[in-house]
């Protein structure tokens, strides 16, 4: 039986940061007429999130992609991609907010497959609470974006699987 190797948070890979974030921002100006900025990490901490939708992915690497919001950004995105008002405690935003990680996720496999990269996501999964944030392996690489909105901001993690050895013979990224 092979040992286990120590964990090490090697960089996130860079071809799929710039998919997640193509896709996000794509989504933004084209489903929900939203300019979004991407903002330096230094500048901000992470708002208090109320609901977070995550989604993984499976294939070549394995990775999830989590988008985390304040209530009142959820509701305003809401607003813009529905065409309506869907209230911060309604169950229909929990599923609008899985619909948008959802879309996304699909823009960011269509984006890994022009670079050769195999990817196949989950569902998404959607949590709602108070000051939530996403708790990650060691040894995990991950890299966080955020992202404002005219109603506020909003956070993209990203984080892949710590690699682990396996069977003899068997290469794990």
């Amino acid at each position: 039986m092979a040992p286990l190797l120590t964990p090490t948070a090697a960089p996130f890979p860079a071809v799929i940061s710039t998919a997640a974030r193509d896709a996000t921002t794509e989504f933004f100006q084209s489903f929900c007429g939203l300019q979004s900025q991407e903002l330096t990490l230094a500048t901000h901490d992470p708002p208090e999130g109320e609901i977070m939708s995550t989604i993984s992915f499976v294939g070549d690497v394995a990775w999830a992609f989590s988008m985390i919001f304040p209530a009142t950004a959820a509701v305003a995105l809401a607003k813009a991609f529905a065409g309506f008002e869907i209230p911060a405690d309604s169950a229909d935003l929990g599923d609008l907010v899985g619909e948008v990680v959802n879309v996304i996720a699909g823009g960011i496999c269509a984006r890994l497959d022009r670079h050769g990269l195999r990817a196949q996501m989950s569902l998404p999964t959607v949590v709602r609470g108070a000051n939530l944030s996403l708790l990650v392996p060691s040894g995990a690489a991950t890299t966080r974006m955020a992202f404002t909105s005219p109603d506020g901001v909003f956070w993209v993690q990203l984080v892949k699987a710590p690699i682990t050895a396996g069977p003899p013979g068997q290469t794990n990224t």
